[in-house]
């Protein structure tokens, strides 16, 4: 397995990367062209996504490498920054796929979860065992959410009713947990 430096880094920051780094890049870029790169346009084309990536990428960490409790090896940002660079250069829907999954949903449990939802789902999002999806985006503010969120949320003994409307929540389609921020109507948190 050989390290390919990419022609387009001009200022070489390949170069920071550790040689752990260069191997899971290179393991990424290898999937991605043999297994990714093949079948993106006809699932363009047919409006469909390849749901069975899901899995592939999970296992090459792609949805691992942040987070304490799923991260394969001490990694950096620069390096997390050449994995979503991957993922784009082969598709845009699969860097999105990625992004949605590792950097909002899992982003927003890592830092606003409870220890106990940490432990749950992150586990279970790094293995690509559950989709994440993210709704914060609303009609009247878009993702400008020191507009105010008009999205109230309600308890109502152990749940919460949610009362407002969201829009582009990427990977809701076909998400198993979705992150809703909304307001507390309690006490406006």
């Amino acid at each position: 397995m050989t390290f390919e430096p990419l022609a387009s880094d001009f200022y070489g920051y390949e170069n920071l990367l550790t040689d752990q780094e260069r191997e899971a890049l290179t393991r990424l870029r290898d999937y991605l062209a043999a297994e990714v790169k093949p079948i993106v346009n006809e699932h363009w084309e047919n409006a469909t996504f390849p749901h069975e990536i899901v899995k592939g990428l999970a296992d090459r960490g792609v949805y691992s490498f942040a987070w304490e409790e799923t991260k394969p090896f001490e990694n950096s940002a620069v390096f997390r920054g050449f994995v979503a660079l991957e993922l784009a250069r082969v598709d845009a829907s699969v860097a999105t796929l990625v992004g949605v999954q590792n950097g909002l949903a899992m982003g927003a449990i890592s830092v606003t979860g409870s220890a106990e939802q940490r432990a749950e789902w992150l586990p279970k999002m790094a293995r690509g065992e559950v989709v994440g999806a993210f709704g914060l985006t609303e009609p009247q503010s878009g993702s400008d959410s020191a507009q105010g969120l008009r999205t109230i949320a309600t308890r109502d003994g152990d749940e919460w009713v949610l009362n407002g409307s969201k829009r582009w929540i990427g990977n809701a389609t076909f998400s198993d947990i979705t992150v809703i921020w909304a307001k507390d109507a309690a006490d406006g948190r």
